[in-house]
């Protein structure tokens, strides 16, 4: 497709009038922005400087502090609640012994010193002189006396030496594994498992059956939910527990084919050794069963 010069010769002028126009607009403006007059603009004085504040005290800044902007649900603070102190309690009572089984299945070895009688009593039950038996701890019991609380404590004064500490593993570390036949003050060890009783310490320790317990300490084992016999700990060297070869962590599990499941039943087979002149008493050591056997003449 072709064009007449003439049209070209028509394009051409508009662009050159085109190209004319958008010079002269821009010169226009060139022009005028030269020749007109700079606007005035006022300047205003700075501010004067802040002035730095004093260090304020701690308590100036509390009430941030107590509104806690950022945990809107803050509690409400309790005041602390001092307890009051819980007496010795002046009923004439002794503890001989505790046993540590849950909150509510403890028991306390409890004498009347008028009487002289020894209980086993739960927590819960009523003791001479009308308390109740609040709580069971390692070396206290807590009895209710008229709507407060009194302490009951062992009197470890009696125990008159270092008891030994209960090991991790149930052995002893002030007691030897006995080697051969030896002896000590009123037993004769034969062997790892045969003992040789003096009739005479026998009755002897029988004789003071409130010292006696404080010389050992024992809690009830379980297994499967089934109390399986007494966990022995806490035996006082020198003590004729100590004498006859027991051992912190044994499992005492039955004496003379008595299973020891019951802290009332190894009372009153401690009453029956009086005349007995074997006995047999079976115990879990290491986690291995083995039978202690005992002469006594």
């Amino acid at each position: 497709m072709s064009f007449s010069p003439r049209y070209l010769v028509v394009v051409n002028l508009i662009l050159l009038a085109l190209a004319a126009y958008s010079a002269s607009a821009i010169v226009g403006t060139v022009l005028s922005a030269r020749l007109s007059e700079a606007p005035s603009v006022e300047i205003s004085a700075p501010p004067p400087p802040i002035p730095k504040q004093s260090v304020r005290a701690k308590s100036y800044y509390d009430l941030i502090h107590k509104r806690d902007i950022f945990n809107s649900a803050k509690p409400v603070e309790q005041e602390e609640v001092v307890a009051a102190p819980v007496k010795i309690t002046d009923l004439r009572l002794k503890l001989w012994g505790v046993a540590l089984r849950g909150s509510e299945n403890s028991y306390a070895i409890i004498e009347e010193e008028k009487k002289r009688e020894q209980g086993v009593y739960k927590v819960g039950a009523e003791v001479p002189g009308g308390a109740v038996v609040k709580s069971v701890e390692w070396d206290r019991v807590i009895l209710a006396v008229a709507g407060k609380d009194e302490i009951l404590e062992i009197e470890d004064g009696l125990t008159g030496g270092p008891r030994t500490a209960p090991s991790r593993f149930g052995s002893s570390r002030t007691s030897s594994k006995p080697k051969g036949k030896s002896s000590v003050k009123g037993v004769e060890v034969v062997s790892d498992t045969e003992y040789v009783v003096d009739r005479a310490e026998v009755d002897n320790a029988l004789e003071n059956m409130s010292q006696l317990f404080t010389q050992i300490r024992a809690v009830p084992h379980f297994e499967g939910g089934e109390s399986t016999g007494f966990r022995l700990f806490a035996i006082r060297r020198g003590s004729i527990f100590d004498k006859i070869g027991l051992k912190n962590g044994d499992i005492i599990r039955n004496i003379n084919g008595q299973a020891m499941n019951d802290p009332t039943r190894a009372l009153a087979l401690l009453e029956e050794l009086r005349d007995s002149t074997d006995l047999t008493v079976s115990v879990t050591r290491n986690r291995k069963d083995r039978t202690l056997n005992y002469t006594v003449r």
